[in-house]
């Protein structure tokens, strides 16, 4: 072998050696900045109380930002030029995107629900024909129980791009009863009576509006409407319970509620 030729390995060899140490100083010192800077960025989070579910979805995109920073950065210390590297994750993102499209747009979502907030965990809400109180929300999915104790899976973009009726976002909430009285009974005395049960009951908030009135006339009936205010989270007890202290109360003061009465007629013919 030429000596010259010889030589000039050993160099370049030597050479290699050096941006490979180097590089791996760079990985090293560059790893331990970055977990520095990721304990840094949580402690300030948690000092401004920012939400865990925001917190621990940025924290890991900030751990691989600096990351890819440090490995770039090791890779032009070798000599391999970033830019042609930086052109094939490109390439490799757009590929993974337009395959993820669906999955993409369940990030965005989750993205919007966590900082604009329109439910959070413990919500009561309806959405996508799906009614519960919401248990987790991630970046793809919200996960929300029925009152059957059922958890339905609901994807982020869609919650975002349909109606959402949430229940707990106000303290009070109002309970509406619905109820038939024949053409026959005393409405004054109907509407008295109810409102007095309202107005005695403990879970019915005094300093909002109780209403007891004629909502509507059907073919066989007066429909009236009770309302009154609860706090939300007193709705379900409270509303069980005044059903049964209205049908009670009703009985009691010999007032009859109109039912659905059907007829039936039989014609005879002669033989």
């Amino acid at each position: 072998m030429d000596l010259g030729k010889f030589e000039w390995m050993i160099e370049e060899g030597i050479r290699l050696g050096v941006k490979l140490f180097f590089a791996l100083i760079v990985f090293s010192i560059g790893f331990w900045l970055t977990s520095r800077i990721k304990k840094v960025i949580r402690n300030r989070m948690i000092k401004r109380d920012v939400e865990p579910t925001i917190r621990e979805f940025l924290l890991p995109i900030f751990d691989f930002l600096l990351k890819l920073i440090v490995i770039l950065t090791a890779i032009s210390t070798v000599g391999v030029k970033v830019t042609s590297f930086a052109a094939i994750m490109a390439g490799l993102a757009a590929g993974i995107g337009l395959s993820l499209q669906g999955s993409l747009a369940n990030f965005a979502g989750g993205l919007l629900i966590i900082f604009f907030k329109p439910f959070k965990v413990g919500d009561y809400i309806e959405a996508l024909g799906e009614g519960g109180t919401v248990e987790a929300i991630s970046i793809l999915y919200t996960s929300i129980v029925t009152a059957s104790q059922q958890v339905v899976i609901l994807p982020n973009s869609s919650l975002l791009n349909n109606p959402i009726r949430n229940y707990s976002i106000k303290d009070t909430r109002r309970l509406d009863i619905s109820i038939g009285l024949p053409y026959t009974e005393d409405l004054d005395k109907t509407i008295s009576t109810l409102k007095e049960m309202l107005t005695s009951e403990p879970s019915v908030l005094k300093d909002q509006s109780i209403m007891v009135e004629v909502l509507s006339f059907s073919d066989l009936r007066i429909n009236l409407a009770v309302r009154a205010f609860v706090k939300s989270e007193d709705y379900w007890d409270s509303y069980f319970k005044l059903y049964k202290k209205t049908i009670e109360l009703l009985g009691k003061n010999n007032i009859s509620i109109s039912v659905p009465v059907s007829q039936i007629h039989i014609n005879k013919k002669s033989s």
